[in-house]
């Protein structure tokens, strides 16, 4: 099912779920992803985690700056960003189809780690899983000033989360039977 949310580029922003399966998962991973190529590990990591756990699955994307093109007045301005949009709905929803459980995958423009916590409290979430922040001293400033998504999700004390570093394969983590 897809469903269009308002927003700059309404032609970017969706909802889209999974078929019915039949199967009412009572556990739920919210993951938080971007347009950075680190985004890949961050959803194989989850998707691994909602498989270990029996989980539901509800990807959050939301659409900022980094998504957009860096040439804003290049007369190819709109065709390179549908081309980037689409590029990256497509990879995650075929990720998204190797997953056993029920999951939703929601793009929209909007504070992420607002989106990501509303989503969490929606479906109940026992975890999230976002990336790791990255290094830099703009990424370093964004931490002092607490105004990235891990700072400003760390703040939060209702839901445990997850930070994945770039480059982390989730076949480098095992789960470890009681």
């Amino acid at each position: 099912m897809t469903k269009h949310h308002g927003g700059p580029h309404p032609e970017h922003t969706f909802h889209l779920e999974s078929p019915a399966t039949g199967i009412a998962d009572t556990r739920h991973v919210v993951v938080g992803i971007g347009s950075e190529p680190s985004s890949g590990d961050v959803l194989e990591f989850a998707l691994s985690l909602a498989t270990a756990e029996g989980a539901s699955l509800h990807v959050v994307h939301c659409i900022n700056a980094e998504d957009q093109p860096v040439e804003t007045d290049s007369p190819q301005f709109e065709k390179r960003l549908n081309s980037t949009m689409i590029t990256q709905r497509e990879h995650t929803r075929c990720a998204l189809t190797s997953h056993a459980g029920t999951w939703t995958y929601d793009c929209n423009h909007g504070d992420p780690a607002g989106l990501i916590l509303s989503t969490a409290e929606k479906y109940g979430a026992f975890t999230i899983v976002i990336g790791a922040p990255r290094r830099g001293p703009i990424s370093a400033m964004s931490q002092v000033l607490h105004s990235s998504v891990a700072s400003r999700l760390n703040r939060q004390n209702r839901y445990p989360i997850v930070l994945v570093p770039a480059g982390l394969k989730s076949t480098t983590w095992t789960r470890k039977t009681a």
